[in-house]
C-alpha cells in the first residue's frame, strides 16, 4: 500500500486518538499530508537547531547533511520491571555454564557485546518509498545502560543517519530485537545499501529475536505475544500516554512539514521504552531458561520442549522429574508433562519408562493422540514380542487417527499406509 493511501486510510482513525493525548498532536493529524512527503526542500539548519533542542539532542552532521543525536543514560542501577538493569551481567553469566549452542545464548560474549535495537518506519513495507526515521542502540558502558537514538530529519539525509549510527556501533558483537530478524534489521541493511559507499561498513552482527522466544514461551498463555502485552503480563511495566506505534510515522510526516519537538517527542519516548524492555526482557527469558525464577506450568513446560527440540534430553529430563509433582497444573498441562518426559526417555534410550508413561496416557485417556498409542504398540512389538497386545494398541492408533484433522493429503496418506502396515504385519502373525 503507498503511502498515500496509508494516510488517508488512518487520518480519522488517528484524529480521535490524537484529541484524547494531546491539542498539538491533534492539530497535526488534522493537517497530514495527503502525499508522500519525500519531495521537500532540506530542512533549514535554524529550524533543525530548535527542534534538536526540544528534543535534548544535537545535531550532527556529515557530508552537508545532518541528523539528530539523542543520548539517554541510565544507571544499571535503576530497576525497570522485575530487574534492576545489572542483572543483565547474571544473564549473560547464566549463558557461560549452560547451553551454549541455544539460540538464546550469550556463551563467549559480554553484555558489552549486546546491542538492544529497535526502529521506528514510515510503513510496514520494504519499497523505496519506506524508510527508517529512528534508530535505537542501547548498551552497557560501565556502571550505566546508555541509550542512543538517531533520527533522521529528512529522506536526503540518509548518509549522515547511517554514518553515526555505523560509526558507534562497530565494536559490537550481537543485537537483541523484538521481531528484528525479520523487521527491523532486513530494513537497515537495505537502506544502507543506498549509502554504502559513504558510511562504515555494516557489522556482521549475531541476533537474538526475542520474539521468537516470547511466541514459544506464551502463545498458548497470552492473548497476543505483542511487547506491550508482555510488558504488562509478564514483566510488571506499563506504560502511560505512551504515543501508540501506528501514529508514528503519520507524527514524523507532519514533523517533515513543520519540524517541532512536540510532534515526535513521545515517538522518541516510545523508542527508548522498547529499547529498555529488551534488557529486561532478555533477563527474564534467561532466567527462566536456567530456572532461576519460577515459572507457570506452562512456562517450564515450553522450556523443556525447547530444550528437548535442540537436543539437550538430560537437560530437559531432569527438569521435567524435578518438578512434576511440584508445579501447579490442570489435567491438560499434566498429560503435556508426561508425554514429553516419555520422550526424553526414550531418546536417551530408557524405553521401559518411556512405555510406562505412554501407556499411562492412552489407557488413561489423557490424550488421544494417535502417535503414543503406536510408541506403545511399537514396544509391544519389538521389545516385549507381545503380538497381542501391540495389535491392540495399533487398532487404537487407527482409531484416533481417524478423529484426527490436522493432516492433510499426502502427509495423511502416508501416515494412514503406515499404521495399515503395521496392522497387516501384526496380523500375518496370526494375532486374531
Amino acid at each position: 500500500m503507498s503511502l498515500k493511501k496509508q494516510l488517508e486510510r488512518y487520518k480519522k482513525h488517528l484524529k480521535h486518538t490524537a484529541e484524547m493525548e494531546s491539542p498539538e498532536i491533534s492539530a497535526a493529524v488534522n493537517d497530514l499530508p495527503s502525499s508522500t512527503p519525500v519531495e521537500k526542500e532540506p530542512l533549514l539548519n535554524e529550524a533543525l537547531q530548535e527542534a534538536a533542542m526540544g528534543l535534548d539532542a544535537t545535531v550532527k552532521e556529515f557530508e552537508d547533511q545532518a541528523m539528530l543525536l539523542k543520548e539517554s543514560v541510565y544507571p544499571l542501577s535503576t530497576k525497570h520491571g522485575l530487574y534492576t538493569f545489572h542483572e543483565i551481567y547474571n544473564a549473560v553469566d547464566l549463558w557461560q555454564e549452560h547451553y551454549s549452542q541455544h539460540p538464546l545464548s550469550s556463551h563467549g560474549l559480554a553484555a558489552e557485546d549486546l546491542l538492544f535495537f529497535d526502529t521506528e518506519t514510515t510503513g510496514l513495507g520494504a519499497g523505496a518509498g519506506h524508510m527508517i526515521f529512528l534508530l535505537g542502540a542501547g548498551r552497557i558502558i560501565g556502571s550505566d545502560l546508555q541509550v542512543k537514538q538517531y533520527f533522521l530529519p529528512g529522506p536526503g539525509h540518509e548518509t549522515a543517519f547511517y554514518y553515526y549510527f555505523l560509526k558507534d556501533c562497530q565494536t559490537l558483537s550481537n543485537l537483541v530485537t523484538f521481531n528484528g530478524k525479520a523487521f527491523d534489521w532486513p530494513r537497515v541493511k537495505t537502506r544502507v545499501q543506498f549509502v554504502r559507499d559513504r558510511v562504515p561498513k555494516l557489522p556482521d552482527f549475531g541476533h537474538f529475536d526475542l520474539l521468537h522466544a516470547s511466541r514459544r514461551l506464551w502463545k498458548q498463555e497470552l492473548e497476543s505475544v505483542r511487547l506491550s502485552t508482555i510488558e504488562e503480563k509478564k514483566l510488571n511495566l506499563g506504560r502511560d500516554l505512551d504515543v501508540p506505534g501506528h501514529m508514528a510515522p503519520f507524527l514524523y510526516f507532519q514533523f517533515l512539514k513543520s519540524p517541532k519537538a512536540s510532534l515526535v517527542e513521545g515517538v522518541f519516548e516510545h523508542n527508548c521504552e522498547d529499547i529498555l524492555t529488551l534488557v529486561t526482557l532478555y533477563i527474564h527469558l534467561s532466567k527462566l531458561l536456567h530456572q532461576k525464577v519460577e515459572g507457570t506450568a506452562m512456562e517450564q513446560y515450553q522450556c523443556c520442549r525447547w530444550l528437548f527440540q535442540l537436543g539437550f534430553y538430560g537437560e530437559a529430563r531432569s527438569w521435567l522429574e524435578a518438578h512434576l509433582e511440584k508445579v501447579q497444573m490442570n489435567k491438560e498441562e499434566h498429560a503435556h508433562w508426561i508425554e514429553l518426559l516419555a520422550y526424553t526417555y526414550k531418546k536417551e534410550h530408557l524405553l521401559d519408562k518411556a512405555h510406562h508413561l505412554f501407556e499411562q496416557l492412552v489407557l488413561n485417556d489423557w490424550s488421544c493422540n494417535y502417535k503414543l498409542s503406536e510408541e506403545v504398540a511399537k514396544y509391544y512389538e519389538h521389545q516385549k514380542k507381545d503380538y497381542e497386545k501391540a495389535l491392540f494398541f495399533t487398532k487404537k492408533a487407527q482409531m484416533f487417527f481417524d478423529k484426527t484433522v490436522s493432516l492433510k493429503g499426502n502427509a495423511r496418506e502416508h501416515e494412514q499406509e503406515a499404521l495399515q502396515h503395521r496392522l497387516d504385519r501384526l496380523l500375518s502373525k496370526n494375532v486374531l
